[in-house]
């Protein structure tokens, strides 16, 4: 999917404004860290999946495997099996700004915004 890169490097702008090395919400107990702004229960979900030992802080730096892990939670969670219907980069935006269930969520609606604003950039 073409326009799944797109919406990658979308995500990457809103989140961190492409900054590999951005740790957010400082004033939380788990933190989000680099370019996708990743959060240990994404990096948990990505383990059970794969055998791996992954923590948020590892997304440091780590461009490759920050991508790598945003897009399996992408494809996973936004699977056509997963929501019913074909996703959308809608649904697949809200589901990295509201977890699995996101695309379904208002509070989703307002990072969608902001990721498509993005997309118009880039098309």
């Amino acid at each position: 999917m073409k326009s799944l890169g797109l919406l990658l490097q979308a995500i990457t702008i809103v989140e961190s404004g492409g900054n590999d090395w951005a740790i957010g919400d400082r004033h939380l107990r788990q933190k989000a860290y680099g370019a996708y702004q990743i959060r240990q229960p994404v990096c948990d979900d990505f383990n059970d999946a794969h055998g791996t030992n992954y923590q948020a802080e590892d997304m440091l730096g780590n461009w490759k495997l920050s991508e790598k892990i945003c897009r399996w939670y992408l494809t996973t969670y936004g699977s056509k099996k997963s929501l019913g219907h074909d996703p959308t980069l809608e649904d697949l935006a809200r589901i990295w700004n509201g977890g699995p269930k996101g695309w379904k969520k208002n509070s989703t609606k307002g990072y969608w915004r902001k990721v498509a604003k993005q997309l118009k950039k880039r098309r």
